[in-house]
């Protein structure tokens, strides 16, 4: 008997050690999430979850990732993530499509998380998962005319609540097609057929353009590295890592709509959890990451934010931006001479600036300390013969300047460098007018 319970205890412990090994197997790899496959992939290797950013869809590897790994451990179809400053989330991991596809739903609140699918896998053209397997069709049967209540259901364009004798319906067992709220529901099944340019994001349409603008500045924050000195604040950092946090006390409007639901504690910031927006038929028209919001971006403004054609109000005071201001923010539709729609004040940016800015405004103040002046090309804060040999390099070599580096060596702002600049900046080195 005892070498009966021995035997039932090593199967047992062997059944568990068994679906531990299967579960970490099934999410080893690189996935894209669903939603922002364009710019967000996460790769879990060694029991390390690496994220890496692309405003393109182009992936580097884990030495690209940014911000630091989060551990994680798999108990069953439980996965744990340490997403670092005491947020650990809960998962319950239901893998579709030979392994290819994964949901990961909420421990607490039993609600869809994120979907996220394997690099390489055709995600939206498939035969084993159309996105909404478990939105099973029940307005045609009939569960009876009493008025107990069976739970949210689909009906084939909507979500609705579902009344009846009970899930059992000619020996068919319905319950595991129900879901327990209406948020649940429309998570899981309320698809939008976004149009070219856009794409659905937690049952909205946003404009493909307008977030990855949004991801750059967020990329460009990871990428400077800055040190704030945060003395172990959890809340501090670039960009800010409390918009990702479900306390977030910011929101998101779209067409009149409050949103509160962005901040998901998966450990980065995202595009639509970023300040405060609003949105207008899938174009951002409000961005506030100004001094009481504390985005705390860093590195350049993008050149591409002129493609935020839609863009009225963009208040990023009081953040850690550096560099010159694209000339590009002279195309944007905004009232740049008031500081309620336009604020670029007290970043660390450069000047000079472009033509649209009035820089005579009291607003205009910057930490500028690190600025380079205009013919130090080489950035060693010295205006000497080795400017002139890095002009002529750039010259000869038909270089493709970034716009911080063509601001520095194009003296005579003409957007073209030749010749001219090579004499304006002798003139300057020998003290010629």
């Amino acid at each position: 008997m005892k070498l009966i319970n021995k035997y039932k205890a090593y199967v047992f412990l062997l059944l568990i050690f068994g679906s531990i090994i299967l579960a970490e197997n099934q999410i080893e790899g690189r996935w894209h999430l669903v939603g922002y496959e364009e710019n967000i992939m996460y790769e879990f290797q060694n029991n390390l979850r690496y994220s890496i950013y692309s405003i393109d869809g182009v992936f580097g590897d884990i030495d690209e990732a940014g911000a630091t790994p989060s551990p994680y451990y798999i108990l069953d179809d439980i996965i744990t993530i340490d997403l670092h400053f005491g947020n650990i989330v809960n998962y319950q991991m239901f893998f579709h499509c030979n392994n290819n596809i994964v949901d990961f739903i909420d421990i607490d609140s039993n609600i869809l998380h994120s979907t996220m699918f394997k690099e390489d896998f055709n995600y939206n053209n498939n035969d084993c998962y159309d996105n909404n397997e478990n939105c099973y069709d029940l307005s045609n049967i009939d569960f009876g005319l009493c008025d107990m209540f069976l739970g949210v259901g689909w009906n084939g364009s909507e979500c609705e609540n579902f009344s009846g004798c009970g899930w059992v319906v000619e020996d068919i067992d319905y319950s595991d097609l129900f879901f327990e709220s209406m948020d649940e529901c429309q998570a899981n099944c309320n698809l939008l057929n976004c149009e070219d340019g856009f794409i659905e994001i937690n049952g909205l349409c946003f404009s493909e353009i307008d977030i990855s603008i949004i991801q750059k500045m967020i990329d460009n924050s990871y990428e400077s590295e800055i040190d704030l000195d945060c003395n172990g604040s959890p809340y501090c950092g670039s960009p800010n890592p409390y918009f990702d946090s479900e306390e977030f006390w910011g929101y998101l409007m779209y067409d009149d709509s409050t949103y509160q639901f962005w901040g998901n504690d998966n450990g980065i910031v995202e595009p639509l959890e970023l300040g405060i927006q609003k949105w207008e038929n899938g174009r951002l028209t409000d961005l506030d990451c100004g001094a009481y919001i504390y985005c705390q971006l860093s590195g350049p403004i993008p050149f591409e934010i002129n493609y935020l054609t839609e863009l009225k109000r963009f208040r990023v005071e009081g953040n850690y931006f550096d560099g010159y201001v694209p000339y590009t923010i002279c195309d944007l539709e905004i009232n740049y001479n008031d500081y309620i729609d336009f604020d670029l004040s007290y970043n660390r940016l450069c000047t000079p600036f472009p033509s649209c800015i009035d820089i005579d405004n009291d607003f205009w103040g910057q930490f500028d300390e690190e600025c380079s002046d205009i013919g130090d090309i080489n950035n060693d804060y010295f205006i000497n013969i080795l400017d002139i040999i890095t002009l002529i390099t750039y010259i000869l070599e038909n270089n493709n300047l970034d716009y911080q580096l063509l601001v520095v060596s194009d003296l005579n702002s003409d957007s073209i460098l030749n010749i001219l600049d090579i004499v304006l900046l002798t003139n300057m080195i020998l003290g010629i007018n």
